[in-house]
């Protein structure tokens, strides 16, 4: 029975487990991760741990209970006392509030530069699943011409000085090109994987997929990418870039660090009061009862500040300098990223005119070998020829839409979201 048992658990364990398989479009994965991306909520936990810091630099000092209470002797003629003392900041805390309101600004920054690189890595995962997709397609269709030159090859007559040569190249090339296929079905289930991870939702039974079969779809619209001219993605990245956002909020709370840093040569206050009691002469348990106040205030002598100041001044400086740096150095990206885009567009349109021309030239071996016009070997370079224009042409496609990649993360803004820009300029 416990042999039955085993075995029954071993096939339960030992079954693979299937997900379902949703196709989404690009536009939908990259809502879908926006929406419940773990790493992104994580990510926006830290805008609640910002307005807990506002509150932490907005907070009073707590007052202090303080007693003097004599006994023996000594109670006659001197006083005892128990009273409140109160700690008061002066004109530090409004500042210290005001670097945090800063830093809450630079955090939500972050969130949506992190929402932005999120968004262009969901489009390049969505891509890669696409070009594989694409290069299975290839695969296959190598390996049912193959299979047909191989059949070619077998009708030919026996008495051909070739027909063993020919039958044996041919299956050597119909068997080289299933490992080929194998190879791009593991690279293909790798690219889909991939893109769950990045959209990275609590799914469990869901596999997420392309809407599109491959990037040769006569539905594909992922290519189909439009920018304005150079200079309006440059005004739009130096104003709307998520990084210089973050940039200016981080000078901001330097600049109020450095106040701050300032203010702690201004004396901090301590005021008090309370209740006061004497001992009556000569009446032990009878007391003068009576009040005291109190006060006090730092003196910043021993210690002046001098290094806090410097420091919260070098670190604005050197924000500053960050700044002019990377805006400077955006500038330039930017210029290779715009030529970069437009002759990658152009490779990528003589590339697909090049395919059209080579699978007709594929299309007329073909038939001249059906006919035995042509060898089996100059059918193969034909086919190899084609095969590479095809590898070309993808890996154009591929080049043509990292670029445009490349140019929204420098750019630090979506470029084609020209209705939220306009909304801001209101």
């Amino acid at each position: 029975m416990r042999i039955v048992i085993l075995l029954i658990s071993l096939i339960v364990f030992t079954l693979p487990v299937h997900a379902e398989v949703k196709r989404v479009s690009l536009d939908e994965a990259v809502q879908l991760t926006l929406r419940n991306n773990l790493d992104l909520q994580a990510k926006r936990k830290e805008l609640g741990i910002a307005e807990a810091e506002i509150k932490i630099a907005n907070r009073l000092q707590n007052p202090q209970v303080q007693t003097n209470v004599l006994i023996g002797q000594v109670r006659t003629g001197n006083s005892s006392q128990a009273g409140i003392m109160l700690p008061i900041e002066t004109f530090k805390r409004g500042v210290r509030k005001k670097a945090a309101i800063a830093q809450k600004k630079s955090i939500e920054n972050q969130i949506r530069q992190f929402e932005h690189e999120l968004k262009i890595r969901v489009m390049k995962a969505y891509f890669d699943v696409l070009y594989y997709k694409s290069i299975v397609k290839i695969m296959n269709e190598r390996k049912e011409l193959f299979e047909n030159m191989k059949k070619i090859a077998q009708e030919r007559p026996q008495s051909s000085s070739s027909y063993k040569i020919d039958n044996l190249q041919s299956d050597i090339k119909y068997k080289k090109q299933l490992i080929e296929l194998n190879r791009s079905k593991a690279d293909l289930i790798n690219a889909q994987f991939n893109l769950n991870k990045v959209i990275n939702v609590a799914q469990k039974d869901i596999m997420y997929d392309t809407q599109e079969a491959s990037l040769f779809s006569d539905d594909l619209t992922i290519l189909d990418i439009k920018i304005p001219d150079y200079d309006i993605i440059e005004a739009i990245a130096l104003k709307y870039s998520h990084a210089i956002r973050i940039a200016d909020s981080d000078i901001e709370k330097y600049g109020q660090e450095y106040v701050l840093a300032k203010r702690q040569r201004i004396p901090n206050l301590t005021v008090g009061g309370g209740f006061a009691w004497q001992l009556k002469y000569g009446r032990d348990g009878d007391n003068w009862a009576g009040a005291f106040v109190g006060g006090g205030f730092d003196l910043p002598v021993l210690y002046t500040f001098r290094p806090d100041i410097d420091k919260a001044y070098t670190i604005l400086e050197k924000a500053k300098m960050d700044k002019v740096s990377f805006e400077n150095k955006l500038k330039i990206t930017l210029k290779q990223d715009y030529n970069n885009f437009k002759y990658s567009k152009e490779n990528m349109n003589y590339y697909k005119e090049i395919l059209q021309e080579s699978d007709e030239i594929l299309k007329m071996s073909t038939e001249r070998y059906k006919k035995g016009e042509t060898t089996l070997m100059n059918l193969i370079l034909i086919e190899n020829g084609h095969q590479a224009i095809l590898n070309e042409y993808i890996v154009a496609m591929d080049i043509y839409y990292n670029v445009y990649l490349n140019m929204m993360q420098n750019m630090g803004h979506d470029v084609l979201l020209e209705e939220e820009i306009f909304e801001d300029e209101k």
